[in-house]
């Protein structure tokens, strides 16, 4: 470093020399850390994520004040009353909006703003505003005696509040197969007529109430290791073989048990009676002794069933379930 001769101090230049050549040399020791561009990767994006997560905030937070602030006015100005009228910085209230405000009730001989057969109220006129008496004095209409000043207010059927309508009921459930099962399976002997007589009957054990929607299906099955029989299951009509059956009421819309309740149905056994030798045909197995099963659908397990007779095949006539005691037994 020189100094000028012509000033006090040392040269500006050399000065400013001195100056870098130290600074490099206090920094000339410093290098990076090994690991220092690994934490790079890491921060920088680490600082991004909270920066938009701020800047996130400060919008969510902006759009609840902005939300907030038309429901604050809102609930403020709720306090006031409507239809009220100022007169001289005092609020007064319409009496004829007071009246309406009330429930239907019965006062004074008059119930929902029907006139009694006392005759002791006046109703309310239907323009609502107040009538001016012989006096100049302001009378109120909202249904109070004129000679009194303790009666009740009356409302006009049209301002009673509108009835809701009812919630439609909820569906009952379908009965299952396990919650039913056989109460009373019986059959008669054959008759003249080459019929027997028997009747079904199914006894819900569910616990709460459930529907049975249809006749169901009926079968009728050989027993496991004998020949199958040919058997025809129809539903009982008029003008049919079985003419001492009943004929109860479409069950399509279902009938409703509670728990512990019974329901039925009848069915006359047309059998094809075996020969002098128990056998449908010669050198045959004797004829079996099939059962009558009745389930729910089709492919189900039989809730009930009852034995017939021995058969080489047959016709099986049923009624339509119903409530038991509707109708008289045949069997």
């Amino acid at each position: 470093m020189t100094n000028d001769p012509g000033t006090l101090g040392p040269d500006p230049d050399d000065l400013a020399e001195e100056v870098r050549r130290r600074l490099h040399e206090a920094v000339a020791d410093v290098r990076p850390a090994s690991d220092a561009l690994d934490r790079l990767r890491v921060a920088v994006p680490a600082r991004r994520r909270q920066r938009r997560v701020a800047v996130l905030g400060a919008a969510a937070l902006a759009a609840a004040l902005l939300l907030a602030t038309p429901v604050l006015r809102t609930a403020g100005n709720s306090g006031d009353n409507p239809s009220s009228t100022k007169l001289g910085g005092v609020n007064a209230s319409s009496p004829v909006d007071a009246a309406t405000e009330l429930p239907p009730a019965a006062h004074d001989g008059m119930s929902a703003g029907v006139p009694g057969a006392s005759g002791h109220s006046s109703p309310a006129t239907h323009s609502g505003a107040p009538t001016t008496g012989a006096g100049g004095s302001i009378a109120p209409t909202n249904g109070q005696n004129a000679g009194s000043g303790t009666g009740q207010p009356q409302t006009s059927a049209s301002s009673a509040p509108p009835s809701e309508s009812p919630a439609p009921p909820k569906p009952v459930p379908a009965c299952l197969t396990n919650e039913l099962f056989g109460e009373d399976a019986r059959l008669g002997p054959v008759g003249t007529d080459g019929l027997a007589y028997g009747v079904l009957q199914v006894r819900s054990n569910a616990r709460k109430d459930c529907r049975v929607a249809g006749p169901g299906v009926v079968t009728v099955f050989s027993p496991p290791g004998n020949p199958v029989v040919q058997v025809s299951v129809v539903q009982h009509v008029a003008g049919d073989a079985a003419t001492r059956l009943p004929q109860p009421v479409s069950s399509e819309s279902g009938i409703t048990l509670k728990s512990g309740q019974v329901y039925e149905f009848q069915f006359a056994w047309q059998p094809q009676a075996p020969g002098a030798d128990g056998t449908c045909a010669a050198d045959a197995p004797k004829a079996p002794v099939p059962a009558l099963g009745y389930a729910l659908a089709a492919g189900d397990f039989n809730v009930a069933r009852v034995t017939l007779t021995p058969t080489c095949g047959g016709t099986v006539y049923r009624t339509d379930i119903y409530r038991t005691g509707q109708h008289p037994r045949v069997g």
